[in-house]
């Protein structure tokens, strides 16, 4: 009887015949003929049995995976924040992910109280992942991309199961998460770039309250984030020594993550110096002043607070955001997140250097130019190249 596991591929004339040993914990691997694949293939799974058979004290449910004070994975991202290789931040926001995923039932039993080991992939693929789509917040189907980070979640989870030899390979391999075509028409016939259009973000800012009771205003913090492009979480660490009136600039070199003290930004890119326009800067200034001139590592957008300035209190972002969607209601568009502002800015400079991508990474601090193009390069609108489109169509003789 053939061997399922191996595939035969005309791609490559010498090494045809190829077995995928990833979910296993190998590699992929090519080989000249059947037999040497299927000799090989054999020789490896043997020993795996042979090692399996040795750990099998182990019998870890996903609960044991999870919280065991001595190897678990909670104690192992500890370390890895320690060493400075995640955010607390990022740690707290996964855990809380893998929680509810170990809450889902999978045969009438929960998977925190599962072996790891009988964990299939007919089991995430028909039972695990449809329950996760189906109960999001108040009844609705969570979204793609929210079922993608539950997807790497448990995939690192999975992972860190054959290190702790609880298996001996990751189901996750060869699983894919497919968009609903339906919902990915809808955004295409209204795409972001026209729901964060010029038209439409000067009917939200002129929405937003000038005023707060005990803090900067609402349009000056939304504005600033739409003229920077300045993440949530730098904006919320901004102080007073990193803006200077005499350059007009301001310098991004620290960040304020939600539920961390960590005040690293989140890549060594995100260390920038961004210009600010002089209308931006004598905003500024008197908001400085009104502050009654505070000292340097004052923050300059404080939490909305009686006391805060004088107190230095930073805000919890829940404010911004909820001014935020009160004025998108009041201007009767679609709602936007905080983050859209920095998509704001970013489309303007894609307009502004539509041939300078790197100049536009720079400005965003992505890690890489790659992040640019494949988030925004598609919002570039090349008008001459339309219009030579256009006159080329016109040359086309069709008869």
């Amino acid at each position: 009887m053939k061997n399922k596991n191996i595939k035969y591929h005309k791609s490559n004339p010498t090494k045809k015949y190829v077995i995928d040993l990833r979910s296993k914990g190998g590699h992929i691997m090519r080989f000249k003929t059947y037999d040497l694949a299927n000799k090989h293939y054999k020789k490896y799974v043997d020993k795996l049995d042979q090692e399996k058979e040795l750990s099998e004290s182990f019998d870890w449910s996903f609960d044991d995976l999870l919280y065991n004070e001595d190897h678990g994975f909670k104690q192992n991202e500890h370390t890895r924040i320690q060493n400075g290789e995640i955010l607390e931040s990022t740690y707290e926001k996964n855990i809380a992910t893998l929680i509810e995923t170990l809450d889902v039932k999978i045969n009438g039993k929960r998977l925190g109280d599962m072996q790891v080991k009988d964990l299939s992939l007919k089991d995430i693929k028909l039972d695990l992942f449809p329950k996760l789509k189906a109960d999001g917040v108040n009844g609705k189907e969570r979204s793609h991309k929210t079922l993608i980070n539950y997807k790497t979640c448990l995939n690192s989870l999975l992972n860190y199961s054959i290190l702790a030899e609880c298996r001996i390979d990751n189901p996750m391999i060869g699983f894919r998460l497919f968009k609903n075509k339906n919902v990915e028409h809808e955004k295409l016939l209204k795409p972001k770039c026209q729901r964060i259009a010029p038209e439409v973000i000067k009917k939200i800012i002129n929405e937003l309250p000038a005023f707060r009771p005990h803090g900067p205003s609402m349009q000056l913090i939304a504005i600033f984030a739409l003229q920077t492009g300045a993440r949530a979480a730098e904006q919320r660490q901004l102080t007073w020594s990193k803006i200077s009136f005499e350059k007009k600039s301001v310098t991004i070199n620290e960040a304020l993550h939600k539920g961390s003290d960590q005040l690293r930004t989140k890549s060594k890119n995100s260390i920038r110096e961004l210009p600010l326009s002089t209308e931006l800067v004598n905003s500024l200034k008197e908001l400085w002043l009104s502050q009654g001139r505070p000292e340097p590592d004052n923050y300059v957008f404080p939490k909305n607070e009686k006391g805060s300035i004088k107190l230095n209190i930073h805000e919890d972002m829940f404010s911004w955001y909820g001014f935020l969607q009160r004025a998108c209601k009041r201007a009767g568009v679609d709602f936007i997140t905080w983050h859209d502002l920095r998509h704001f800015f970013a489309s303007k400079m894609l307009q502004t250097y539509p041939d300078n991508i790197w100049k536009v990474s720079q400005k965003m601090g992505h890690a890489t130019v790659k992040i640019t193009q494949d988030t925004y390069g598609h919002w570039i609108e090349d008008n001459l190249q339309k219009q030579k489109d256009q006159e080329d169509m016109e040359k086309v003789n069709w008869y």
